[in-house]
């Protein structure tokens, strides 16, 4: 595999080594690198971290790019937002005025003492 790029896919809390492993031959600079990485961070959102290794034919290799996913973790799900409550809504002066007047409106009822004989 002459001119290959190792490219090693690794969620959250895995090693490199740990990592899914792909090859590709056409990724040779930092640019194509990055370019791919902020790719597949769209496609695959459990993406942690991506890192690129350029390998020679003599097994030689060297770093082209490490990319860490900048929106790894956003993607947790938002606490609602609480809903207030409404005011009660107060009847006008008149409204009031007149309830105490005539004595109408709810009428409560108060629970009954028991009798003691």
């Amino acid at each position: 595999m002459a001119g290959t790029t190792e490219i090693y896919l690794c969620r959250a809390g895995q090693a490199l080594k740990q990592g899914q492993v792909e090859y590709s031959d056409r990724i040779e600079t930092k640019g194509e690198a990055e370019a791919d990485a902020i790719q597949r961070c769209k496609w695959n959102k459990k993406l942690a971290k991506i890192a690129y290794y350029a390998v020679n034919e003599e097994g030689d290799f060297r770093v082209i790019l490490t990319y860490n996913n900048p929106n790894i973790g956003n993607d947790a799900p938002k606490a609602p937002k609480k809903v207030k409550a409404k005011p009660v809504e107060k009847p006008n002066l008149i409204n009031r005025i007149i309830k105490a007047v005539t004595g109408s409106g709810k009428k409560v009822k108060k629970k009954a003492k028991p009798r003691t004989p």
